[in-house]
């Protein structure tokens, strides 16, 4: 694996895909822009179905990187138990969600009911994820590295589309709650799409069948419990906070003596503001995201001396940049969304009135967090990769129960806002704990994966170098 060119090559796609999901972003916000609790409502439905996929996940794809790349188990072996695994599994998972969510809930507090046309759709999506998942990662195993990228673009790329078909087949009806709906049956109808196109491609590799080999299934799960634990619990720090905003929110509001409807689209409106602040927030994760897989994968395969080199390097440049984007985003928020609001209405008021306050609190208090947890999420592939999934496990505990002690305390006085410092400071401690743990199991201290030595830039020349070497060549 030309892991320099491959990095190069996943970043871009990565790039594409950012593009595509914000722009989608922005065509929610644009259709909610006077509804800000629908908005709120939409992300919910947007979310749920990643939330029960990583908790569905069971850690396998990661395992089946983790056991191909160590040369323990073949493509064809891994493959086909994941399959069966991610059906009948996900299956199970996905009825099992339906009846909480339309019957144990409503059933525990009358107030809590929940449209099964929004619900179904968005549990049937679990199976397809994990089918697509673990199709992808087996693409990823064995170095199908321009497959793996296209299906991450494809997944972005198929949901507009799926959206508005679906949005505009329900009535188009903001105000009737059809955002929420066309989300839930697009997200739906681009999961299967997805799965489709992962698997055609992963034949390539792999012959497409099912056929569960327990000696395999018995080594992933008892490596990949911890991962999945890690990868269920960094998703959840990712966007649990939510709704702890919103059920806080809600409590809060009805405690001050807001009529109910009333105290819901305060909750759900809080809601819009903060995920709008995180959707800024996070694009300057976009570089440890782009090559997590990819560098988990090369540590997996690598020794531990050249895990050593590599990984210091990557995790100070990935704050480098974060860094840097963090403070382009925050300067680039209101210009840009004043211009889309523009655009679209003929006037930015709408965006000044109603959200660039609260968005741009949120947004400031968030961003210190997000951009120092870029060292923590390299290191924890490091350490992923190296079968060290416990310290993964310590570190996102660090980071939950931190993040759920200070949104309690902060986000009756403060809303959004309150939820934004809050995950600053969870960050923060999360990385804090994850440099100690890589410091103390590899020897190398922290400062070396926070400041950038002049080596970094020469290696980033090399990279460039080499891409441009090999575009030219393909020219000639």
């Amino acid at each position: 694996m030309n892991f320099r060119r491959w990095v190069v090559f996943t970043f871009l796609i990565h790039l594409l895909v950012v593009v595509v999901d914000k722009g989608g972003g922005l065509v929610l916000y644009l259709l909610t822009a006077n509804h800000p609790a629908r908005h709120g409502a939409a992300g919910i439905a947007a979310s749920f179905p990643f939330i029960l996929g990583a908790i569905a996940n069971l850690g396998l794809a990661t395992a089946l990187v983790y056991f191909v790349r160590r040369g323990r188990y073949t493509a064809q072996v891994v493959f086909e138990t994941s399959m069966g695994v991610a059906l009948a599994w996900g299956g199970t998972v996905a009825v099992l969600a339906a009846l909480v969510t339309l019957y144990l809930l409503p059933a525990i507090d009358a107030d809590w009911k929940f449209d099964p046309m929004v619900v179904l759709p968005t549990c049937a999506a679990v199976p397809l994820l994990l089918v697509a998942s673990y199709a992808n990662s087996t693409q990823l195993a064995t170095e199908q590295i321009r497959g793996y990228g296209v299906v991450h673009l494809v997944t972005s790329v198929a949901f507009l589309p799926a959206f508005f078909v679906c949005f505009f087949g329900f009535g188009g009806d903001i105000a009737a709650g059809d955002v929420a709906l066309g989300v839930s049956w697009g997200r739906l109808a681009s999961t299967a799409l997805v799965a489709g196109m992962a698997l055609w491609l992963v034949r390539s590799v792999v012959k497409l069948r099912m056929q569960v080999h327990r000696g395999y299934l018995g080594d992933a799960l008892r490596y990949g419990w911890k991962a999945n634990l890690t990868s269920a619990l960094t998703y959840l720090n990712h966007r649990i906070d939510l709704i702890v905003l919103g059920a806080v929110a809600l409590a809060t509001n009805l405690g001050r003596g807001a009529p109910k409807e009333v105290a819901e689209d305060l909750s759900l409106a809080q809601i819009a503001f903060y995920s709008m602040a995180v959707t800024w927030a996070e694009l300057v994760w976009h570089f440890p995201e782009a090559m997590r897989d990819l560098f988990f994968s090369k540590v997996a395969g690598s020794s531990h001396e050249q895990a050593r080199q590599l990984t210091p390097v990557l995790s100070r440049l990935g704050l480098l940049l974060s860094l840097a984007g963090a403070l382009a985003v925050v300067l680039a928020l209101d210009p840009a969304m004043a211009t889309v609001t523009w655009l679209a209405y003929g006037s930015s008021d709408r965006w000044f009135v109603e959200w660039s306050s609260e968005v741009s609190q949120a947004l400031w208090l968030l961003v210190p967090g997000t951009a120092s947890y870029t060292v923590s999420k390299v290191l924890q592939a490091d350490l992923a990769a190296r079968n060290h999934l416990q310290t993964c496990v310590n570190a996102q505990l660090v980071v939950l129960v931190s993040m759920l002690a200070c949104d309690l305390l902060w986000i009756p006085a403060h809303g959004a806002s309150g939820a934004a410092a809050a995950s600053t400071v969870a960050y923060v401690l999360g990385t804090a704990y994850s440099l100690y743990a890589y410091g103390r199991q590899t020897g190398i201290p922290a400062w070396r994966c926070l400041l950038v030595h002049a080596s970094d830039f020469r290696y980033i020349r090399d990279i460039v170098c080499g891409v441009l070497g090999k575009l030219r060549g393909r020219k000639a």
